[in-house]
């Protein structure tokens, strides 16, 4: 993005819990999740539950 000719790279967080995970570590994840986002002010957050479909066309596409 660029701002008053300054480019900015809004910093966005990638989380992944894989498919077959336990239940309870499935929510524990999500808990960590939402506080690291409040306390690190992310406002772009993606979860990736399947490791195969983070490509970098993947990424591309979100950060555009």
């Amino acid at each position: 993005m660029i701002h008053d000719d300054r480019i900015s790279y809004p910093m966005c967080f990638i989380f992944y819990t894989p498919r077959d995970s336990m239940m309870e570590l499935q929510v524990l994840y999500a808990r960590s999740k939402l506080l690291l986002q409040k306390e690190a002010d992310l406002t772009r957050s993606y979860e990736i539950r399947d490791i195969e479909d983070f490509t970098e066309e993947w990424l591309r596409e979100k950060l555009h």
